[in-house]
């Protein structure tokens, strides 16, 4: 007969030959939820995700990757090594799309197990590695660890079939294992293997400890029967799983987190059927909780007595038996309301103060690993952002916690030549987004493509408001609006005329708006021809009176010509003959003052032409880790004074700024990163040496060059 085993489990995360107390990001142990598939219900999932590749992401995208894993193993049905396959394959089709959308591509490694009655299925794709240990017995996965070429195999992201290898062994009380990255490889295996056959689990971390390398991350798991004791430090919980930042989703099922909290902790993971205890800092909560109800009911039991003594035989008390009732059940309740209000109230403190603790010991170690070892000082750091967003979850607007983000950013914006700018808030609009901006003179112009609407936001003369301005909408530049014989629909941009000197809107039925600033109520429209040959425009710039229209569903840009301010021609095409572009991912374009045309893509390639033919260009001198593999918007800066581009990254919340020929400038991002959640566009304004932002529903300015004050 098959025994039942639970996993205690603990984690060791050593950067820059520093031990962090803080869990390591992509680490998950998690039994089944109550929903989990027929046949799963018994089951223990373990998964260790691990960075691969030249870009590592945040924290938060490999803790989401390992609650994926276990909601979609819990979720899928068939056999054990199934799930795990389908778990491998949808994974890497999420990495393959991610990185084919154009965004910043990531690569991972994935090193899983399931524990199922005596069995224990090892599974991983990359170049994560195990150890198993039973008895004198030790196995080593996916292979011997000196066989490298076997060792490391591709992560997931960068096949169309990720490469799985799996591997079963039996279980037997006291067996351990190891889940790791693959710098467990270059410990000495001998030491390993003698650590896991020490004392119990904190004493195998310590022993790992003490013979770890520069850089590794890992769990250990040992195989208990349910009736064995659980360690001093053991805390008995459902799931490792850290709550993930707001950018992250929450797998169904997912318990609350009860992550180990430092080096060397452990967990223990309990199969459902099993009673389950709480987190560390509840535990104490409710012991005095159980210590008060001990207590109160005590007194409870002496005050009824009193209250409603029991009758002398052959006698009736002097109340009512319903009122005795009543009485014998409402104190009660009060006391236990009572008690767990006081209870839960401290609960919520303690949790807090521990993870202020942890936060703390995270950041002295992360101070005191040498700046040369850029790897593992944007690890610790990054390590302090997860404990300070896991403080920040329990309490927010802790002071200490605002002050060690802060030094978290200063060191990692230092890494990666970050400028780090404070913003002001220029204009906020209801239920507004904001996606298009043209600043002319002391005028910003927004198209809010929400609610469809032009807005204009008056500047002072220095550019930087006091006060946030509620602007204007621009009456005829909104769906709906009727100009003589034209309603016009959908809008598509907005640009501004030196030709004319007037604002200009265009909508997606061809209806050109022409709106003077001074005579904003009275504006006039024309109809561009063949507006039918469109296929998806998305941006329009005015060169020389001239219109040109990016349409990257046509694969196409579009150019009307004027005659005294009038488009009546059929539009021409740029791109002529048969060698065209693909340019049909196009985002964004700009025109300078020699009407060379750059057009920018979803990955952020900038490509350069002049009448129709290329010419050459290449981003230059962008900081390690700072490159641009993604794009949302640009705003190309023809003043003679400050020519360049600025090429805009939702996705990182970045606004870089290159010279035309797309050598690096700056790297520019909000102090409160909240600040730029939407960011969408951007446009400067080089008299004033002022820059702004549209994200979301607000404009933000920042300055170009950073001031004394701030």
């Amino acid at each position: 007969m098959a025994l039942d085993f639970e996993a205690l489990v603990g984690h060791l995360y050593v950067v820059g030959n520093r031990s962090l107390s803080a869990q390591p990001p992509g680490m998950l142990v998690e039994v089944a939820p109550k929903k989990a598939a027929r046949g799963r219900e018994l089951d223990t999932f373990f998964a260790l995700v691990t960075p691969s590749g030249e870009n590592t992401a945040p924290a938060a995208f490999y803790d989401q990757m390992a609650n994926i894993s276990a909601e979609r193993y819990f979720n899928s049905s068939g056999s054990v090594t199934a799930g795990l396959r389908a778990v491998f394959s949808s994974l890497n089709q999420d990495l393959n799309e991610h990185n084919q959308s154009g965004k910043r591509p990531y690569e991972a490694n994935l090193i899983c197990a399931v524990l199922r009655d005596d069995e224990l299925i090892l599974a991983r794709s990359g170049s994560g590695v195990a150890l198993f240990r039973d008895g004198e017995t030790l196995v080593m996965f996916p292979t011997e660890f000196e066989n490298e070429d076997a060792l490391f195999g591709p992560p997931l992201g960068i096949q169309p079939v990720p490469d799985i290898k799996m591997s079963r062994q039996t279980v037997t009380q006291g067996a351990r294992l190891i889940l790791s990255d693959a710098n467990l490889a270059d410990m000495d295996i001998s030491k390993v293997k003698t650590s896991l056959a020490t004392g119990d689990i904190s004493d195998v971390l310590s022993g790992l400890k003490e013979i770890s390398v520069s850089l590794v991350t890992l769990m250990v798991i040992e195989f208990v029967p349910p009736e064995a004791p659980s360690p001093d430090t053991v805390k008995d919980t459902r799931s490792s799983s850290r709550a993930p930042e707001a950018a992250a989703p929450v797998p169904a099922g997912s318990a609350p987190s009860a992550a180990a909290t430092g080096s060397g902790a452990t967990s223990s993971a309990r199969p459902p059927r099993q009673p389950r205890g709480l987190p560390r800092s509840v535990e104490r909560g409710s012991g005095k909780a159980a210590l008060l109800l001990s207590g109160a009911f005590s007194g409870a039991n002496r005050l009824f007595d009193r209250i409603i003594p029991p009758p002398e035989a052959e006698g009736r008390g002097w109340l009512r038996a319903s009122t005795a009732t009543g009485i014998a059940v409402l104190i009660p309740i009060a006391i236990v309301l009572l008690v767990l209000a006081m209870g839960v109230g401290g609960t919520g403190q303690s949790e807090f103060e521990l993870c202020v603790e942890n936060a703390g010991e995270t950041a002295a170690i992360a101070r005191g690993i040498a700046s040369s070892d850029v790897q593992g000082t944007l690890a610790a750091w990054n390590a302090v952002l997860s404990v300070v967003d896991r403080c920040n979850a329990i309490r927010a607007g802790d002071p200490a916690m605002t002050a060690l983000t802060n030094e978290a950013q200063v060191v990692i914006d230092a890494l990666f030549l970050v400028e780090r700018r404070a913003t002001r808030l220029v204009a906020s609009f209801n239920n507004a987004a904001l996606t298009q901006v043209v600043l002319q003179g002391l005028d910003l112009y927004a198209l809010d493509a929400q609610n469809q609407l032009v807005y204009r936001v008056s500047l002072p003369q220095d550019g930087r408001p006091a006060a946030p301005s509620s602007g204007e909408p621009i009456p005829s530049m909104r769906l709906g609006a009727v100009i003589g014989q034209f309603q016009i629909g959908e809008l598509i941009d907005i640009a501004w005329s030196e030709t004319t000197t007037q604002i200009m809107a265009l909508d997606r039925n061809g209806v050109l708006i022409q709106c003077s600033p001074r005579f904003l109520q009275s504006c006039d429209g024309q109809q561009l021809l063949a507006s039918e040959r469109w296929v998806g425009p998305t941006r329009m710039v005015l060169w020389q009176g001239r219109i040109y229209l990016l349409d990257p569903g046509a694969n196409q840009v579009w150019r009307y010509d004027s005659s005294g301010g009038v488009y009546a021609t059929s539009p021409i095409e740029y791109f002529a003959g048969e060698n065209r572009p693909d340019i049909t991912t196009a985002v964004d374009f700009g025109i300078d003052d020699n009407g060379i045309v750059y057009v920018l893509t979803q990955n952020g390639q900038m490509t350069k032409w002049v009448s129709g033919q290329p010419t050459p260009f290449a981003y230059a001198n962008f900081p390690e880790g700072q490159q641009l593999t993604d794009a949302t918007a640009m705003f190309l800066n023809a003043d003679p004074i400050a020519q360049g581009l600025y090429l805009v990254s939702r996705s990182s919340r970045t606004i870089y700024e290159t010279t035309l020929a797309g050598t690096w400038s700056y790297s520019y991002r909000a102090a409160n990163e909240d600040d730029f959640a939407g960011l969408s566009n951007v446009v400067a304004d080089p008299s004033n040496q002022v820059i702004y932002a549209l994200s979301g529903n607000s404009i933000f300015a920042f300055d170009r060059v950073e001031t004394e004050a701030q």
